[in-house]
């Protein structure tokens, strides 16, 4: 069995509060991420893409946790407001 290490700190990050949005426009969601390091993801509405400035999304080109904490949030934003 694999562990997903991605999803178990992107958890820790939301549980933690570690996470918040820093501003929005209408084409755009910029997050601040704090985990070891301050970590800027945006969401791209119209392309409904995520960056994060992290080595590893800059190196992988592929999901990184503080993208998935940023997914998360947007989905506990979505779930609150039902």
């Amino acid at each position: 069995m694999l562990i997903d290490w991605k999803k178990i700190k992107a958890r820790r990050i939301l549980r933690e509060g570690k996470i918040k949005i820093d501003f929005e426009t209408e084409t755009k969601i910029y997050f601040k991420v704090f985990s070891k390091e301050e970590h800027s993801v945006i969401y791209d509405k119209i392309k409904k893409s995520f960056n994060c400035d992290c080595k590893w999304f800059s190196l992988k080109a592929r999901e990184c946790s503080h993208i998935l904490a940023a997914k998360m949030y947007l989905e506990k934003i979505k779930k609150q407001s039902i």
